[in-house]
C-alpha cells in the first residue's frame, strides 16, 4: 500500500449519529505543526505500579467483571520484557519505535479494526485477541511505553487517537491504525468533517501530548459512545460525564454528550453541549449538524439550515447534511432546493434509501408523479420494509388510476400497520374507483371503527350505500356526517336527494335550499332550482 496514504475510521466514527465514509487523503508535506508542539509535562513514570494499565483493566471489568486483572498484567509484561530484550542497549527513538512496531503488529500480528465494539477499546481483549481499534491499540502502545519508561504520549484529534515518542529533541507522530507509520500533524488539520481550527489548536484542545488521565477521558468517550448506541443512555451519560471530568476541552466529547441530552429530551443542555462543542472547535463539523437537527426539531427552521449550510461548507462530503437541509428545504416550501440537496445526497451515497423517499416526496409535491413514482421504487428496492412508501406510493397509482397496483401497495402496508385509519380510506377510494362498492364499504367502516369522528367519512360512506339501495342506512350517515361538520353543502345536496328516494319531499326541499345557501355558485344551481320548484308543485298539490 502507499505509505504516503492512510486511511483512518475509528470508534468515534458513529458518534453523534453523523455518517462517515472511508476516503483517502494525502499525507501532506512532511514537517512539523503547529510551532513543533513539545511535551506538555515531563516524563514521568510510576515506577511502583502500571498506572495506565491497571486503570485501563479496571473499566474494562466493568463490563467484563470476570476478567483477573493481575492476569494481564503479567500478559502485558511479558510483551514488554520481550520488546526489552529486543531492544537491548538501544537508545536510538527510530530504532526503539521499529522495534516495538516490529515486534507488535509483524511478531505479535496485533491487528487494526475500524468497528467501535466494546471488544476492539477495552484492554483485555486486545491483548486476548490481538485486535484493536484506534483506542484498544494506543492504549495498549501507552502501556508498553509505561512499561519502558518510554516518552510516548496519547495525542487526540477529532474522533482519532494516536501516539507520539517525543522526549524533547526527537518527536514523531506514530499511527496505530497503520502499524505504527508516521504521519504528520498536518495530516489530521484539514480532514473533512474533523478538520481541527488553529484556535483548537493553540487553546491545546488538541494535537497536544496528553496526560494520562486525558488518555483515560478517551476510553471513557468511547465506552459512552458504545452505551448510547445500544441504548443504554443512562450509562451512557455517566461515561461521557468521567470523559468530560478528565478531559475538558474535547469538541467531540461535549458533542456526544449533546447528542445523548437530546435523545433525553434535554433540549436546553443539549444545546448548550453543541455550542460549547463549537466553541472549543469551531471547524468540527458534526457539531453543526448535530445543533442544525437540534434547531430543526424545535422548527427553528432558519437557524438549521444555516447550521447544515456550515456542515457541508466543512465536509462537503456528508450525506446527512445534504439529505436533513433538503428535509428544512421541503418544510419552508423550497421544493426545488430539497431536490437538489437529496440528489447531492443520492450521488454521494447511491444506496441511500431515505434521500430517494423523500426526493420521491418532493417530486410528487411540485407535480411530477413519475419521477417520484421512480424514486419511490428505488426506495423499496434498496429498503423493502420503509412501509410508509407502500402507502406513498398507493396514493400515486390511485390518482393516476392504477387501481389494482393501488391496491396491492396499500394492502401491503396495511399488513404491517393494521391501525391505521387512511391506509383503509385509500384502500377505500381505489376500491370505489374500480366499481368495487361491497369492498369499498367494508374500508369504510373500517376507517370509522379506527376514527368514527370523521365527518367527510360518513359523507362517503352514505354515497356508497346510496348506490347499494340502502338509502335508510345512507341517510343515518349523512345525519352524522352534518352533526359532525354542519357546513359541508354536498352533504346537504345528497342526505336531499337521499330524503326524496325515500318520499320524504319537504325533508328534501329543506335540504337543497340550504345546498344553495352554502354553494350559490354552483354550475349546476338551475337544475336544483329546477327540483325545487318541482317538489314544491308537488307540495302544493298534496296540501289541503
Amino acid at each position: 500500500m502507499n505509505t504516503k496514504k492512510i486511511c483512518l475510521v475509528c470508534t468515534y466514527c458513529a458518534i453523534c449519529g453523523f455518517l462517515y465514509f472511508l476516503i483517502d487523503y494525502s499525507s501532506g508535506p512532511l514537517g512539523l505543526f503547529a510551532n513543533e508542539l513539545r511535551p506538555t509535562t515531563p516524563w514521568e513514570i510510576n515506577t511502583q505500579e502500571p498506572t495506565l494499565a491497571r486503570t485501563a483493566l479496571k473499566i474494562a471489568k466493568e463490563s467484563y467483571p470476570e476478567i483477573e486483572i493481575e492476569q494481564y498484567l503479567k500478559k502485558l509484561d511479558s510483551i514488554i520484557q520481550n520488546i526489552k530484550i529486543s531492544l537491548g542497549d538501544e537508545i536510538e527513538p527510530e530504532q526503539i519505535i521499529k522495534t516495538i512496531n516490529i515486534m507488535l503488529f509483524n511478531e505479535l500480528q496485533f491487528k487494526y479494526v475500524q468497528t467501535g465494539n466494546l471488544e476492539h477499546i477495552s484492554l483485555n481483549r486486545v491483548l486476548d485477541t490481538n485486535t484493536g481499534n484506534c483506542v484498544g491499540l494506543s492504549i495498549l502502545y501507552l502501556c508498553i511505553a509505561e512499561g519502558l519508561r518510554l516518552p510516548i504520549f496519547g495525542v487526540s484529534v477529532p474522533e482519532h487517537i494516536f501516539v507520539r515518542y517525543d522526549d524533547g529533541d526527537f518527536r514523531k507522530n506514530i499511527e496505530t491504525g497503520y502499524e505504527g507509520m508516521a504521519t504528520p500533524d498536518s495530516y489530521y488539520v484539514n480532514i473533512p468533517g474533523k478538520r481541527i481550527s488553529q484556535a483548537s489548536i493553540k487553546n491545546g484542545c488538541y494535537l497536544k501530548n496528553l496526560t494520562i488521565d486525558e488518555v483515560i477521558a478517551n476510553i471513557y468517550l468511547n465506552c459512552s459512545i458504545i452505551q448510547k448506541n445500544n441504548g443504554n443512555i443512562e450509562t451512557a451519560l455517566k461515561d461521557v460525564n468521567h470523559a468530560i471530568e478528565l478531559h475538558g476541552n474535547d469538541a467531540v466529547a461535549f458533542c456526544n454528550r449533546g447528542v445523548i441530552y437530546e435523545k433525553m429530551k434535554n433540549t436546553e443542555q443539549a444545546m448548550n453541549d453543541y455550542n460549547k462543542a463549537i466553541t472549543l472547535n469551531p471547524d468540527y463539523a458534526p457539531a453543526y449538524y448535530n445543533r442544525g437537527s437540534l434547531y430543526a426539531n424545535m422548527e427553528i427552521i432558519d437557524k438549521a439550515i444555516m447550521d447544515y449550510c456550515k456542515a457541508i461548507f466543512l465536509d462537503p462530503n456528508s450525506v446527512l447534511s445534504y439529505y436533513n437541509r433538503g428535509i428544512a428545504f421541503k418544510i419552508i416550501d423550497k421544493t426545488d432546493m430539497a431536490i437538489e440537496d437529496m440528489s447531492k445526497a443520492v450521488s454521494l451515497d447511491p444506496k441511500f434509501a431515505p434521500a430517494y423517499a423523500h426526493r420521491g416526496l418532493a417530486y410528487a409535491e411540485s407535480g411530477e408523479p413519475e419521477k417520484a413514482l421512480t424514486d419511490f421504487n428505488k426506495t423499496l428496492e434498496l429498503d423493502p420494509g420503509n412501509t410508509e412508501i407502500y402507502m406513498k406510493r398507493s396514493i400515486l397509482h390511485a390518482d393516476a388510476q392504477r387501481f389494482d397496483d393501488a391496491i396491492k401497495d396499500i394492502t401491503t402496508f396495511i399488513k404491517f400497520t393494521p391501525k391505521t385509519a387512511f391506509a383503509y380510506y385509500i384502500r377505500a377510494k381505489a376500491h370505489r374507483g374500480k366499481g368495487e362498492i361491497e369492498k369499498a364499504l367494508e374500508d369504510y367502516n373500517k376507517v370509522l371503527e379506527l376514527r368514527p369522528r370523521l365527518a367527510g367519512v360518513y359523507f362517503e360512506r352514505g354515497q356508497i350505500k346510496n348506490l347499494l339501495s340502502r338509502h335508510d342506512e345512507a341517510l343515518a350517515d349523512f345525519n352524522t356526517s352534518l352533526e359532525l361538520f354542519p357546513y359541508n353543502p354536498f352533504a346537504y345536496l345528497h342526505r336531499g336527494n337521499t330524503f326524496k328516494k325515500l318520499g320524504k319531499n319537504k325533508n328534501a326541499l329543506d335540504d337543497y335550499l340550504t345546498y344553495l345557501k352554502l354553494n350559490p355558485s354552483d354550475p349546476d344551481a338551475e337544475e336544483i332550482k329546477n327540483e325545487i320548484e318541482n317538489i314544491r308543485n308537488s307540495l302544493s298539490k298534496t296540501t289541503p
